[in-house]
């Protein structure tokens, strides 16, 4: 086992990849610059230490294309005051293991999940270690799929927007293990048995799904119910909601509706205007595509709404298409388990169905390429016909 030495370029990016990452034993020690980003891209690497220049820095570690960073790194002459970005892509993980050495790894921190495409992973692991951090680290940018992992928490528990991660202590008490800022409005899922909290998407209240009884408004669905699905009629096994205040929300289109106008996909497809969350799917050209993507800025565009709203979200035995407003949309995947479904405070619905993957997707999510490009072509060719017109799809 060796250490590999990366001096970071200040004001630009290095590159961390099969090149210079050296052995699968060894560990990188970065040295860092007033101002640079690593990016590690497709590899597996273990960060050792980070060597500052006395000063206060701005680090970006950037994990792409499957790379799996795990910083386990003493602090030398790093500035009090440094700041610290964990960029994370598709497929893609950042881990932080504490020591007492480090805690300034999540002290000034924003964990970026932009180009995750909901496939993320930022794991903290605290090693029994309370940390009292003076803000918690701001997480931005979450997908439906996104997943936060603190090592060794039972529940978490929800103030204002932050999340706090806690486990039983001294006579069973709760003792905080980590804190993060999301988004207000940021729905999500926690796992206990994985300490695995993931985002999540959905519809909004007087959507209107089809059942065996007619169309029906999602808030008045109940377990049991049977909707219609593309493999035919399928129970309900679990419904959950949540109110979102907008004049909470500090990154509005993060959160706020999408609205597909009627006819936007074809005659009638939308009946009428459909309503959902910027990561819910819709299902086009046999596949799931996040309506966020799909905006156009006519006849998809973003809501913008002052007054309270209400999201709903439907889970089903398997994964499926469903008709909400006559256009085929999906429906909730539990991806990491789902045991608690939150609000400020918790609200439990149902019981844990177990834990899914995306190879549960009854059809492949599509986030980039000629896919989604005529899937955006169609919808600019139909706007045309209903008399707009679309100068550039514009993706939220």
């Amino acid at each position: 086992m060796s250490l590999v030495d990366i001096h970071l370029i200040n004001g630009g990016k290095t590159v961390i990849d099969s090149s210079n990452a050296g052995k699968a034993s060894d560990t990188i020690q970065l040295n860092l610059v007033s101002n640079g980003t690593v990016t590690v891209d497709g590899v597996d690497i273990k960060i050792s230490n980070l060597v500052g220049l006395g000063a206060a820095s701005n680090t970006t570690i950037e994990a792409i294309n499957g790379a799996n960073v795990t910083i386990a790194a003493g602090l030398a002459n790093v500035g009090a005051l440094s700041k610290y970005t964990y960029a994370i892509g598709a497929n893609s993980s950042i881990a932080v293991n504490a020591n007492f050495l480090n805690i300034g790894l999540l002290n000034n921190v924003t964990v970026d999940f932009a180009n995750a495409n909901g496939t993320g992973l930022f794991t903290y692991n605290p090693g029994g270690i309370n940390l009292n951090l003076s803000s918690p680290p701001k997480v931005v940018n979450i997908q439906d799929g996104d997943r936060i992992e603190v090592g060794g928490s039972t529940a978490v528990s929800q103030s204002g927007n932050t999340i706090n991660f806690t486990h039983p202590g001294l006579l069973g008490i709760p003792t905080t293990l980590g804190s993060y800022s999301i988004p207000a409005g940021v729905t999500y899922t926690y796992n206990a048995a994985t300490s695995t909290l993931t985002f999540t998407s959905c519809f909004l209240r007087g959507t209107r799904i089809r059942t065996l009884e007619g169309e029906v408004p999602v808030e008045d669905l109940r377990v049991g119910d049977f909707v219609i699905t593309h493999r035919g009629a399928s129970e309900v096994k679990w419904i959950g909601r949540r109110m979102i205040d907008p004049k909470a929300i500090e990154k509005p289109r993060d959160t706020l509706p999408i609205r597909i106008q009627a006819g936007a996909i074809a005659e009638n497809v939308p009946s009428r205007d459909l309503y959902v969350s910027p990561d819910h799917c819709m299902f086009l050209e046999q596949s799931l595509i996040p309506a966020k993507l799909l905006v156009n800025g006519a006849t998809v565009s973003q809501e913008v709404r002052l007054h309270p709203f209400q999201y709903y979200h439907i889970e089903l035995e398997q994964h499926s298409i469903v008709i909400a407003e006559g256009a085929e949309t999906e429906t909730y995947l539990d991806i990491s388990g789902r045991q608690s479904f939150l609000e400020p405070g918790t609200l439990v619905f149902g019981t844990s169905a177990g834990s899914r993957t995306w190879n549960d997707c009854c059809y492949p999510p599509v986030y980039a390429g000629a896919v989604l490009e005529k899937a955006r072509l169609s919808l600019q060719s139909r706007a045309e016909k209903l008399g707009y017109v679309v100068r550039s799809a514009k993706a939220s």
